[in-house]
């Protein structure tokens, strides 16, 4: 199985955040993709198999589980669909994911490519009561005193659900401090949490065990992009910039943008591939 290693919301080689995407002519068996993973050990590791010239099924694993939806391997994906089968013409690729299809416009320009994932529409899900605040931030090691005044939690998903904890403060301190913060997401729809500095425009987010900080986070930016829209941080005709990756030392950047005519979320960044190799064991 040929494979890629790929960094996506980069701005220079060897910033932004890692990925390893495969391209096979059949998915391996479930428990393989997960030995893979675990192996090459980045936040998340994207599978491909191609149905049409530019159709591929895609499954995502983290180190720990599949994944129905992530947003920084896709966009890798198609950078590295671009580079292996289309070259120097822009194109638009589809993936079939577990639960939806998504589509990712590709252009190269240079020794990079440009990304635009279109998430579709945002899914506004769930608003905590202000009293169940501290239930989900004493685990990430903050309180009611660090949220920004006006913006609520609030539980929003393009794909996958995220708790969205908007900060006025604390964003430095902010880290999973509890064992068992994922059944309390679980109790309001949430998969993970999402923090952000509603001024600065920069997030953080964790594996649920708050083992590994995640650089950027693509499939977070489109549900952050919409709340700050629908909460009038900005006006729909402006595009986001949300900074993420700065307290794992891989700052990066990542485009957020509604599109006027479907009002979906549109998510975009910069790819460079950097290895291309072949997996000889364990397929």
């Amino acid at each position: 199985m040929q494979y890629y290693h790929a960094d996506v919301f980069c701005n220079e080689p060897m910033t932004g955040n890692g990925l390893t995407v495969f391209i096979a002519k059949a998915f391996p068996e479930r428990t393989v993709m997960q030995q893979i993973a675990r192996e090459f050990r980045q936040f998340e590791t994207i599978f491909l198999v191609q149905r049409s010239d530019a159709v591929f099924d895609a499954r995502i694993f983290t180190v720990e589980e599949e994944l129905d939806f992530a947003g920084h391997p896709v966009l890798g994906a198609a950078a590295v669909v671009q580079h292996e089968f289309f070259q120097e013409a822009s194109n638009t690729v589809l993936f079939n994911l577990n639960s939806k299809q998504v589509s990712v416009f590709c252009a190269p320009q240079g020794d990079l490519y440009d990304c635009c994932m279109d998430q579709g529409p945002a899914e506004f899900i769930c608003t905590p009561e202000p009293e169940e605040y501290t239930t989900y931030l004493q685990p990430l090691n903050l309180t009611p005193h660090h949220i920004a005044a006006g913006f609520p939690l609030e539980v929003v998903s393009t794909g996958l659900p995220y708790l969205l904890v908007p900060l006025a403060s604390g964003l430095e301190q902010a880290r999973i401090v509890v064992a068992d913060y994922e059944s309390r997401l679980a109790r309001i729809g949430a998969k993970f949490a999402y923090v952000f500095d509603v001024n600065a425009v920069e997030g953080r987010t964790w594996d649920n065990a708050g083992m590994v900080e995640d650089i950027a986070t693509g499939s977070a930016a489109g549900p952050v992009g919409a709340y700050l829209y629908k909460h009038s941080r900005f006006s729909t005709s402006q595009e986001i910039l949300l900074r993420q990756g700065r307290f794992a030392g891989r700052d990066s950047e990542i485009s957020i943008r509604r599109d006027k005519a479907s009002g979906n979320m549109l998510v975009n960044g910069q790819v460079r591939l950097l290895v291309r190799g072949e997996c000889l064991q364990g397929m």
